[in-house]
């Protein structure tokens, strides 16, 4: 009789832990906090725009005006941690170009990078995948990135004046401000929406 009280406890603890859970994670879908996904939002071409509210994190505002003045500020969940710690460290030469900031603006905004560059979630893992021994400076580096990308024929980026380069990410996706990738909303300047 004891063993039968104690597997109905632990039942109903079970039961009581996952509804909690359940009931917390329909909270934070309703807020939201959370995107119901599949788990495969690349190769489903769904939006996998971030799910945390970066500009609420220290450093938001200082990054977006800083870096977001002379390119797209990208995602810190694009690249690993090791990364940004690499780039933020040699802002002298900045792909070819001087962004040295001065030291508390340049703490500020590695410290946003290294606070929010860790895909915790999951949204962005994909993009993480298969690196190889050193973290890339370049998303266009990102062996998940260059297989999005593979099928676009040159003369679409490269010898595109709208676009120039893969690392314009703007140029294409309309959401890449707010993090969104969605491969069905692509719209390559001068040539209209892209599928592959």
């Amino acid at each position: 009789m004891k063993e039968r009280n104690k597997m109905i406890l632990g039942s109903l603890m079970i039961s009581g832990i996952i509804a909690f859970s359940l009931y917390g994670i329909g909270l934070g879908v309703a807020s939201g906090r959370f995107e119901a996904h599949d788990g495969d939002e690349y190769e489903h071409g769904r939006s996998y725009g971030l799910r945390q509210s970066l500009q609420q994190v220290p450093g938001y505002d200082t990054y977006q005006s800083e870096c977001g003045s002379c390119h797209l500020a990208y995602p810190p969940q694009l690249l690993p941690t090791e990364s940004w710690g690499r780039m933020m460290g040699s802002l002298g030469d900045h792909f070819g170009e001087n962004a040295e900031l001065d030291e508390q603006t340049a703490q500020q905004i590695a410290d946003f990078l290294v606070r929010t560059s860790r895909p915790v979630d999951g949204q962005y893992r994909r993009m993480l995948r298969n690196l190889e021994a050193q973290a890339p400076l370049r998303i266009t580096e990102l062996p998940y990135f260059r297989h999005e990308h593979d099928e676009i024929p040159s003369r679409l980026i490269q010898g595109n004046d709208k676009v120039g380069s893969l690392s314009q990410c703007n140029a294409c996706h309309r959401g890449a401000e707010k993090g969104w990738f969605d491969e069905d909303n692509v719209v390559i300047p001068g040539a209209g929406r892209w599928h592959d």
